[in-house]
Order: structure tokens, then C-alpha cells, then sequence
């Protein structure tokens, strides 16, 4: 299979194709895993920062309705009280020591306003820098000066029914933010290392999709060498057989006809028997062992001669301009570099009406040889132009009929061109002839 390019370009595009849906199925498989590790972890810290919250309103508020309740708060949840923006009295430690001084060790803050929305006491860690967030809102981030982000909650205060001020809980999002940017570092790392693999897989995979398709092309190649082959002795046969009975024959005017055209059938299904061979030898590479200098100025000149008589039948007027002052020479077969260019000039010269020209041109550039053939004929339609190369189609039936063509020529020329790791082109407008252009590397 690596042999052949037709199926290695399938193999590859399947493999691509595969590696492209696997790798969107992993990415978005890791997005979700993501999104949902990321909302478990908000989920778990709302949690528990609600639950801390809950208890200290329950331990404030009751202490908070009676006289004195500051310094009573001060004692019972070791908060550093400050009356003013400059005098703070010390932390005052109590027995209880309970939920703030923890709260240092999983870095909590707690923060106490007045009802015109100023700190006047607060535990934790030192938030000092941290921004008075607005109260009305339950559930805020906030970031300090270094960026640190923290999660908080608000709790109201009554006295008498009335809002006296507010309770802040907050938690330190760091030890979240760390969990949550290593597991994007192992999905973003974890991904490209997947996709090797993936991309591994699906070249085996599509290797084994495309065993029984390439086996039975095999089968398919296999059978027209041997049909080939086979048909070729008797029709060899049949044309000597032909030949004889032409040389023998006692009645000319009786039997001519019918054996000439006997011959001439014959002839045309020996070419197509021989265009069949040439194929299946090219897609073998049977002949690749076989290349050598070729001067592509003789070879042309050469059919340019060979072909004038054609031309001349069909009234066309066939030409040739070379564009290079020295001789352009490419690595290949001299006998398949002959027929990939006759194929394409007798073409042109067959679609090209009465009165027009075929001109073929010459040049070389750096690395390639460019041969162009040139026609002021019928033109290919868009619509046809994609497969004009396949075998055995034709543009035009009936014209192929008149002119015994099978459909193979193009196909043969594009099979050599390709053997010879050149390219063939085509540019055609329906009423103003067509350009076919070959590059052969020197």
C-alpha cells in the first residue's frame, strides 16, 4: 500500500480525519472535566466559607444587641477592636480562642462594620490593604494589592430589628487557584501527548480500513495484467492471420473492405491492450529501474515530424517554440516520456478544428522542465476538466467513436507524468482551446 501514492493519500487523509475527531472528542471531554473539577472546587469553598460564616452571626449577634458588646466580641473571638482609623487596641486573648485565631492557619479573614459601612474590628489574617467591599451584595471576589483574590460572604446585623451593621467572611482563593492551574497544566500537557497517541492509532487504523479496498485493487490490477496478456497472443495472431489473407486474397474488390476493416479493428484493440499493459506496469513502478538522461528538445522535434502528417490531414497547423538556449535534459523513461507527449499533441491536434493551431512550447526554469501544449480547439467544459484524467472517460463520446480514441490517453499521460514525479495541468474555456502543462524536473 505505501507503494502506491493513490491510497497512501487516503490512508493519510483517513488518519487525519480520525486524529482531528479524537482530538476534538479529548479536548472537549477535558474542557467539561475541567469546568467541572473547577465548579466543584467554588462549590466546596462556598460551602464551608457559609458554614463559618453561619456560626459566627449565630456567636455575634446575640453579644452584639447588648451594652458593651464591642469588647465583649473582642474577648470572645480575639479581635483586634479599633475605635478610630488610628487607635486599635491589642488582640485580647480569651480561653475560647476559638474560630478566628484558626482561621490564620487557612487563611480566613473576619471583618466587622458599622452600619455606615466602616471597619472598626476585624480577625485573620491581615487584610489591610483589601478594599471595603460593598455590603449589599451576599457573595463577592475580591483582590488585593498583591492579587491575591478572596471569596466573601456578608451577613447582616440587627439590633432591635433594626441593621446595625455587618459581618465579612472571607477565605484566600490560593490554595484553590494552585489545585485548579495544575490540573490545567495536566490537561494542556496531558493533550498534544494524547494526541500522539491518537494520531499513531489511527495511522494503524486506517491501515487495516484500507487492507480489504487495497487487496482488492490488487486483485483488480492483477487481473487486467493477465487479461492483457492474455488477449495479446491471439489478437497478435489475428493480425498476422489479417496481413496473409490480405496478401493472398483473389478478389480485391469482394474482400478489401472487410479486411481492412478487420485490420483496423484489430489495431485499435492491440493499442488499448498495450495502453492497459503500459498502465498496469507504471503502477507497479516496474519501470522506475529504468530511467536515464532524456533531451526533451530531440524528443519533441522528433514528434513534432512524426505528427506533421496528422496535422496536415486534419488540416491544423502544428508548431514548436523553445524558450531555452541550451539543451533541457530530465531523468526518466525516453519510450513513456514519447507517449506522454504524443498523447497530449495528438489530442490537441483531434480537438482543434479545421484552420487551427497546436503550438508546443519549451522552457526550463531552475529546477523544472515546463512543456506546454497549446490549442485553439472545442475547450474543456469546468464541469469535465476534474476528470479528464480518469480512465477511461471521455468529454466528448462521439467524437471518440469517429476518432477510435478509449479514453485512456489522458489518463496515460497524467500516470507518467507522475511516475516521473512531474505534474500535469489543465486550463481550458469552452470555444478557445486548451493549455495542458507539464513540469518534469531536471
Amino acid at each position: 500500500m505505501q507503494r502506491n501514492p493513490i491510497f497512501h493519500q487516503t490512508r493519510l487523509r483517513l488518519a487525519a480525519w480520525y486524529t482531528l475527531v479524537m482530538g476534538g472528542i479529548l479536548g472537549l471531554s477535558g474542557l467539561g472535566v475541567y469546568s467541572v473539577v473547577a465548579h466543584a472546587y467554588y462549590e466546596t469553598i462556598d460551602q464551608g466559607l457559609e458554614s463559618v460564616a453561619n456560626a459566627l452571626h449565630q456567636s455575634i449577634e446575640p453579644a452584639w444587641q447588648q451594652p458593651g458588646h464591642l469588647q465583649q466580641l473582642a474577648k470572645e473571638l480575639s479581635l483586634e477592636l479599633c475605635l478610630n482609623q488610628t487607635k486599635c487596641l491589642p488582640k485580647i486573648p480569651n480561653i475560647k480562642r476559638p474560630i478566628a485565631e484558626a482561621a490564620n492557619s487557612v487563611n480566613y479573614y473576619i471583618r466587622l462594620l458599622d452600619s455606615s459601612k466602616k471597619m472598626f474590628a476585624f480577625a485573620g489574617i491581615k487584610a489591610n490593604d483589601l478594599r471595603i467591599a460593598s455590603p449589599l451584595q451576599h457573595w463577592q471576589i475580591i483582590t488585593d494589592s498583591s492579587g491575591t483574590r478572596y471569596r466573601q460572604i456578608t451577613l447582616a446585623l440587627y439590633t432591635q430589628n433594626r441593621l446595625s451593621g455587618y459581618l465579612q467572611v472571607a477565605r484566600s482563593l490560593n490554595d484553590l487557584e494552585q489545585h485548579i492551574a495544575y490540573l490545567r497544566l495536566t490537561l494542556v500537557l496531558g493533550l498534544p501527548i494524547s494526541m500522539i497517541f491518537v494520531a499513531v492509532s489511527s495511522w494503524w487504523l486506517a491501515g487495516r480500513a484500507m487492507q480489504p479496498v487495497y487487496h482488492s485493487y490488487q486483485q483488480m490490477q492483477q487481473f487486467t495484467a493477465d487479461a492483457a496478456h492474455e488477449f495479446r497472443t491471439p489478437l497478435a495472431a489475428m493480425y498476422s492471420t489479417i496481413e496473409a489473407a490480405i496478401k493472398l486474397q483473389q478478389e480485391p474488390k469482394s474482400n478489401g473492405g472487410i479486411l481492412d476493416v478487420l485490420k483496423r479493428q484489430n489495431r485499435r484493440l492491440s493499442q488499448l491492450v498495450g495502453d492497459l499493459l503500459l498502465l498496469t506496469r507504471i503502477d507497479q513502478k516496474q519501470l522506475t529501474g529504468e530511467y536515464q538522461p532524456c533531451c526533451l528538445n530531440d524528443l519533441i522535434s522528433d514528434l513534432i515530424e512524426e505528427l506533421a502528417f496528422l496535422a496536415v490531414e486534419n488540416q491544423v497547423n502544428l508548431s514548436q517554440q523553445v524558450f531555452s538556449s541550451k539543451k533541457v535534459y530530465v531523468m526518466g523513461n525516453e519510450e513513456q516520456l514519447y507517449r506522454l507527449f504524443s498523447n497530449l499533441i495528438m489530442n490537441a491536434i483531434q480537438a482543434t478544428p479545421v484552420g487551427g493551431k497546436v503550438t508546443v512550447f519549451l522552457e526550463n526554469s531552475e529546477h523544472d522542465a515546463m512543456i506546454k501544449v497549446q490549442d485553439t480547439g472545442v475547450g474543456i467544459a469546468v464541469e469535465h476538466q476534474k476528470r479528464i484524467f480518469d480512465r477511461f472517460y471521455r468529454v466528448d463520446r462521439d467524437r471518440s467513436r469517429t476518432s477510435g480514441g478509449s479514453g485512456l490517453g489522458l489518463a496515460i499521460a497524467w500516470a507518467i507524468a507522475q511516475a516521473h514525479k512531474g505534474t500535469i495541468h489543465v486550463q481550458s474555456q469552452p470555444g478557445l482551446g486548451s493549455t495542458f502543462t507539464v513540469r518534469l524536473p531536471l
